[in-house]
């Protein structure tokens, strides 16, 4: 017997109902993505990464924001992020650094370079920066990993250096414990 799609939908709406998740519409007709989406949950107030902070004393214009906004998922906008996504993550030589410091235009740097950069490069491109936010957490395997998130119309994606593919936050693995807001220099912890 073939279960229809709405169905199916809606038992996996009411499996992830109890973690808090809010769930987007489904994008996979438009952009491959793999399942629904969901958005980030977040507490209140958290301090910015030391890190950050300090690059954000050095680079204020990089640091702003704009109004909180999200982007149109649409198979352009997917393929703007996929080609960012790989572009970054094959310019960047990875390395862990000494220094905490965040960097953009950095040749080899780690996790936070990455995302740095990319939200560097989707700026250019046009993305409002008030949908793009920077992340913290765990990977699957206990170590500090830092993203870019972006917030669409379908849900808070992630560009990450460890993948090529960009997924839903809900499937990284991560365990996201801070998110910045449209202002780099103002972050919530994430529930």
């Amino acid at each position: 017997m073939r279960i229809p799609a709405f169905v199916l939908a809606a038992a996996l709406t009411l499996s992830l109902a109890p973690s808090g998740l809010a769930l987007a519409p489904s994008a996979l007709d438009r952009t491959g993505l793999t399942g629904p989406t969901a958005r980030i949950t977040t507490l209140g107030a958290t301090t910015a990464p030391v890190g950050l902070q300090i690059f954000c004393l050095r680079s204020p214009a990089h640091c702003k924001g704009g109004p909180a906004t999200q982007v149109q998922l649409d198979a352009a906008m997917m393929n703007a992020l996929n080609s960012v996504n790989r572009s970054v993550n094959s310019s960047i030589r990875p390395v862990l650094r000494p220094t905490q410091v965040w960097e953009l235009g950095a040749r080899s740097g780690d996790c936070k370079d990455y995302a740095m950069n990319k939200r560097a490069r989707l700026i250019e491109m046009g993305v409002p920066a008030g949908a793009l936010r920077l992340a913290i957490g765990y990977t699957s395997r206990g170590e500090g990993h830092a993203v870019l998130v972006v917030r669409t119309d379908q849900g808070d994606l992630v560009l990450d250096n460890l993948t090529g593919q960009i997924k839903p936050f809900n499937q990284t693995g991560h365990r996201l414990i801070a998110i910045s807001s449209p202002d780099l220099r103002k972050w919530n912890s994430v529930a």
